[in-house]
């Protein structure tokens, strides 16, 4: 082969690999373009709950004087319309049910309740009503311990008259968690949920709530869980929790507490199962029908809805599963329907 020869040949490899190569590229590109188009055209993979709990129990919403039935509603909120579940912020088509953790009594829970009971000054050796349920009584003084959660209902007799001083509400609030955390069982996520402090007054020996300061004569405080995912946590009274004391003057001293129910449930948010969430539409449906929970009635038979959203339900009675609920508001009305879909 003459080097004429090997120079032409050498060319044409060049020239030939030249456009092998630009081949590819171009095939390799509209290979990208299309397989990118491709997968942009397939219908979006639809999230399914997983459902692991099962079927969920029913919720125990508390008595209600009227049924949900009983009322005519008009949607009146900033949009006029019921909020769409998978669409507005807020209301996502998948919700979260966690797991809600039980206790049971150990070798040591009648010696915590023996401890628990000293320090209310109750000094007796107990009644024991059952296994798990013991009482610490002295005069004026009565103690409900339950071994199995260390939930404790306390209430003390006493004549009540003349006006105290209380404190502002925040006041109120540190020193009833201070009282707590004294008994040893302050939790955490009851300093960082909401609050409420509520002035009472002796009315013919009931004690009925006031909106003056100034004719107080008690006041009740409540404690909540702290919110999850951004959703309150409800119970089965809106004025009081499942962690609530009521205090004749200052509560810094434990002596001036007449109440102190204290029961609380473990939530454990990191164990949760996932279910769909009712259509509002569904859920305003099961309000119309009776299905709901009014936890204030209103004074006249048609309510103006002005605001809907999501809460969690904590029963006072234990169950291991903390569900979400709709609650829907108005003027002098709020109504609770669970909000699970199953």
């Amino acid at each position: 082969m003459t080097l004429t020869q090997a120079a032409i040949l050498v060319k044409r490899t060049i020239t030939i690999s030249t456009i092998a190569l630009a081949l590819g590229i171009v095939s390799f590109i509209g290979y990208q373009v299309w397989y990118a188009y491709y997968i942009a055209s397939l219908p979006p993979v639809e999230e399914k709950p997983d459902t692991k709990f099962g079927v969920l129990p029913q919720l125990e919403f508390p008595g209600s004087a009227v049924s949900s039935s009983n009322f005519s509603y008009s949607i009146d909120n900033t949009t006029g319309n019921l909020p769409k579940v998978g669409i507005d912020p807020g209301f996502e088509k998948i919700t979260k049910v966690y797991f809600v953790a039980q206790t049971v009594a150990t070798l040591l829970s009648s010696e915590k309740a023996g401890i628990l009971a000293e320090q209310f000054n109750l000094t007796l050796p107990p009644e024991i009503l059952s296994e798990t349920k013991y009482r610490f009584s002295d005069n004026d003084k009565d103690l409900l311990v339950d071994l199995n959660t260390g939930n404790f209902l306390y209430t003390k007799e006493s004549s009540i008259s003349g006006k105290l001083e209380f404190g502002d509400d925040n006041k109120l609030v540190a020193d009833f968690e201070q009282i707590l955390s004294r008994l040893g069982v302050l939790k955490s996520d009851l300093q960082e949920g909401r609050t409420k402090v509520t002035l009472l007054k002796n009315a013919g020996g009931q004690m009925i709530n006031t909106s003056l300061r100034s004719e107080a004569q008690a006041v009740r405080i409540s404690l909540w869980p702290k919110t999850i995912d951004k959703k309150s946590i409800f119970t089965d009274d809106l004025n009081k929790s499942l962690v609530t004391a009521v205090v004749l003057g200052k509560a810094d001293n434990l002596e001036n507490y007449l109440s102190l129910d204290f029961t609380y449930y473990p939530i454990d948010t990191s164990t949760f199962a996932t279910y769909y969430l009712k259509p509002a539409e569904a859920a305003f449906d099961d309000l119309k029908s009776g299905k709901g929970v009014i936890m204030l009635e209103p004074s006249k038979p048609q309510v103006s809805i002005t605001s809907i959203y999501l809460g969690y339900y904590l029963q006072r009675n234990y169950s291991p599963y903390l569900q979400p609920i709709y609650i829907f508001e108005g003027p002098e009305f709020i109504a609770f329907v669970s909000a699970i879909n199953q």
